[in-house]
């Protein structure tokens, strides 16, 4: 009864608890069934996989656990980023083509380095003997006296389980159980020391970032030297060939960044548009009230008449001129008014000067139609020789009209 009440009291601490992250990489050589793997894990169709350029990530829940995936590429010109994600994960899982006995030796070489690396050593590590279903495929002992799998585990302390399985065969909740059984043995160890190795994730990553930005830092102070050097040697030139020495462009850090957040944008947008609105409404205010043009441009011509000489003192001798003056002034003012309106002339003698006779029209689609052959009627009945239609006459009788009886033509 008291074993009971425990077993229910262990069931309902481990229901509580939250669900556990962890990281997974998986690596091995290119070809090897790596994506057909994790595809057939996560429940998709293994077939028709393409190589995998890079990475990729995949996320799942396994049991109490949420697991994230690495998928990483396993060519040879990609396996130098494996070591930027050793620092993050929990543990690995290491897919081996069992059919390919040619590159086992290559197999071997990958995976001691990956076991002898200080962030992956003292991990557990799950090998999946891929593609058993093929032909030629290797046992799980060839494969583990091949790979010298007893030697490796044991210098770098990992536990390890072997699996032979085959990715293609399943997927989802068929998914090969040798993969299945591999992933929860791989959980469960990791379970097992579960804080002591996030402890360690968490120190490897903070030294893997830190080692980042001094590595940034060192780059930027090797490219400032040699932009320094390179400007000192171009201003020594132009020092001895008497040059003008060029202005030293603005260096990265101090050009604004072209990128602002979109609540300023958006609020410099809508000043602009308000802006726009109220320069609408003013040109449409100035269209729509006639009173207040008239108003300036009367004020414009009293303008121009100020500045006019003053012609009321004028003699008696020259009433008669000055209301002929006042009715000119009423109609230049008129005029005036619609001085801005008037249309100057054009001036023809600096045109060219028009051709007396039209030119020709051009040829092509809208030339006229010249005149066609009437057309052809069908032949009526003609007169036939009198030897139309009947034999021939026998050879001795075709003689020439001098009547040479020898002289027969055929």
């Amino acid at each position: 009864m008291f074993s009971l009440m425990a077993n229910c009291c262990n069931w309902l601490k481990r229901w509580r608890e939250p669900a556990r992250k962890v990281t997974l990489v998986m690596v091995g050589l290119d070809n090897a069934g790596k994506t057909a793997t994790v595809r057939g894990i996560q429940g998709d169709n293994p077939l028709d996989v393409a190589p995998t350029v890079g990475f990729s990530k995949v996320d799942l829940k396994q049991g109490k656990f949420e697991v994230t995936i690495f998928d990483l590429g396993g060519g040879k010109r990609i396996r130098g980023i494996w070591k930027n994600y050793y620092s993050e994960s929990h543990g690995v899982v290491f897919v081996v083509d069992s059919s390919d006995v040619q590159r086992i030796q290559e197999t071997r070489e990958t995976m001691a380095e990956v076991l002898q690396h200080p962030r992956i050593a003292g991990k557990p590590v799950l090998v999946l003997a891929n593609k058993q279903d093929q032909e030629g495929a290797l046992a799980e002992a060839d494969i583990i006296e091949n790979l010298s799998l007893e030697k490796l585990v044991n210098e770098n302390k990992c536990l390890c389980q072997i699996e032979p399985c085959s990715a293609v065969l399943g997927y989802g909740k068929k998914v090969d159980k040798s993969i299945k059984k591999g992933l929860n043995w791989l959980l469960n160890n990791i379970a097992k020391d579960y804080e002591a190795i996030t402890e360690r994730v968490q120190k490897d990553t903070a030294e893997q970032r830190a080692q980042e930005e001094q590595d940034k830092k060192e780059r930027a102070e090797r490219v400032r030297r040699i932009r320094e050097e390179r400007e000192r040697q171009e201003r020594e030139e132009a020092e001895r060939e008497g040059r003008p020495i060029q202005e030293e462009e603005p260096d990265d850090e101090n050009i604004p960044s072209p990128f602002q957040p979109i609540s300023s944008v958006i609020s410099e947008n809508e000043d602009k548009e308000k802006e726009r609105k109220r320069q609408r409404e003013q040109q449409e205010g100035r269209t729509n009230s006639p009173k207040a043009d008239a108003d300036q441009e009367d004020e414009e011509c009293e303008e121009d008449n100020d500045e006019e000489p003053d012609d009321s003192r004028q003699t008696p001798e020259n009433a008669s001129s000055a209301a002929t003056g006042e009715q000119s002034k009423k109609k230049t003012r008129k005029l005036h008014l619609k001085r801005k309106h008037r249309v100057d002339p054009l001036r023809t003698e600096d045109g060219p000067a028009e051709s007396p006779t039209p030119p020709p029209p051009p040829v092509g689609w809208a030339t006229p139609k010249v005149s066609r052959l009437p057309k052809l009627e069908p032949l009526g009945d003609s007169k036939h020789s009198e030897f139309f239609r009947k034999p021939l006459p026998p050879v001795a009788n075709r003689l020439r009209p001098n009547g040479d009886a020898h002289d027969v033509i055929f």
